[in-house]
């Protein structure tokens, strides 16, 4: 990021004095300002300054596109994901330096979810503030960092290297926030054109047909624009090729890593899904997507005992993820908790939850786990 932040505004620099087309003030004794390239830099507040005194007053506040302003979808999001650990005083001796050590552990949302209620209790702290986004844009916690810089840096001051820094996650963010637009817009323009149509693969292929034309649109995220494509493809394989160039792209997609996982457990493959799952769960062992797959795959392998941790992992992270409540309940049953399971089962039926003819077969012993979680 550094190495790009010092190539910011070069245009101005080079440009055409009477044909000369270096930059015309590379020998002077004092260092250029970096946004502008005219002015030097000014160090009598801050010796590691690297602008000049006008540019640091008019770039001293971060600022972000109006786009980007999506405070429901964020806070809801961290709702999910933000129940921390009645630990006493452990996150007030938390040292936000140690927070890169520990998330590549695989904690990577513990982390983040206590250096959260660090700013919670001291919102001035800019230290921890870009800790906290660095790590969220490491692992492609978008809603995590888009949250932090609302809240914690926007109208702060911050180092300069530092304002460089996030202002090139601000460009990522609102492109991956485009592209939800775009998938948006999209949806909305084929529901009014194809209303009366009940042919739903063709409704899909449609979709699939317009967002493609957006592959290799640096304006879009491109890792998304490919999960979207895989999440409206009805062709297991090729759903699979989608995902794969999602995840070539950004290996931080864990939903799609982990449906790659499935795919190769259903189709009985179950060395290769767990050698997937093995290594993405190395990198973040918190993601519900990537335990709830490993919970299907211990229950797939007849490992009765191991899936239920895996299970209630992904059930506490986020329970109205896709088939969370469904592995839950199997991995009670399978353990021999059938009154829980029917327990929860009922409370989400209640709430409008529609489990699928395969889960009440495998909970009324009609069909056994291999049959539920191996094939198509």
């Amino acid at each position: 990021m550094e190495k790009e932040n010092q190539g910011y505004g070069q245009e101005t620099a080079g440009g055409d004095f009477y044909g000369y087309t270096g930059n015309p003030f590379e020998q002077m004794d004092y260092g250029l300002c970096k946004k502008c390239r005219h002015r030097t830099i000014d160090r009598s507040e801050n010796p590691d300054s690297e602008l000049c005194k006008e540019c640091r007053e008019e770039l001293i506040k971060l600022k972000i596109p109006p786009a980007f302003y999506l405070n429901a979808v964020i806070v809801l999001f961290l709702m999910v994901f933000t129940m921390l650990p009645s630990m006493g005083g452990f996150v007030n001796v938390f040292s936000y330096e140690s927070a890169q050590e520990n998330s590549e552990e695989g904690f990577v949302v513990t982390i983040m979810d206590n250096l959260i209620s660090i700013l919670d209790g001291n919102p001035d702290n800019i230290d921890v503030a870009i800790e906290l986004t660095d790590l969220a844009m490491k692992y492609s916690y978008y809603e995590h960092a888009a949250y932090t810089i609302e809240n914690f840096l926007v109208g702060k001051e911050v180092p300069d290297k530092a304002y460089y820094r996030i202002n090139g996650y601000i460009d990522e963010l609102n492109t991956y926030y485009d592209t939800i637009e775009l998938s948006d817009s999209i949806w909305e323009e084929i529901a009014a054109e194809w209303e009366d149509e009940e042919d739903v693969s063709r409704i899909l292929n449609a979709y699939c047909e317009e967002i493609s034309a957006y592959l290799g649109d640096a304006d879009y995220d491109q890792a998304l624009l490919y999960y979207y494509l895989a999440s409206m493809t009805e062709d297991a394989e090729r759903r699979t090729e989608y995902l794969e160039e999602c995840v070539a792209i950004n290996p931080c997609y864990y939903e799609a890593q982990a449906q790659i996982a499935v795919y190769y457990r259903r189709k009985g493959d179950l060395d290769k899904a767990r050698e997937i799952l093995e290594d993405i769960y190395a990198t973040n062992r918190e993601d519900y997507s990537i335990l709830r797959a490993y919970a299907t795959l211990e229950l797939a392998e007849g490992n009765i005992r191991d899936s239920i941790g895996y299970a209630r992992g992904a059930y506490e992270a986020y329970p109205e993820g896709d088939y969370v409540v469904d592995t839950y309940a199997v991995a009670l049953a399978a353990n021999d908790r059938m009154e829980e399971a029917w327990e929860l089962v009922e409370e989400y039926e209640d709430k409008g939850y529609e489990f699928d003819d395969d889960f009440y077969d495998f909970l009324d012993g009609k069909i056994t786990l291999e049959d539920y979680y191996i094939g198509e």
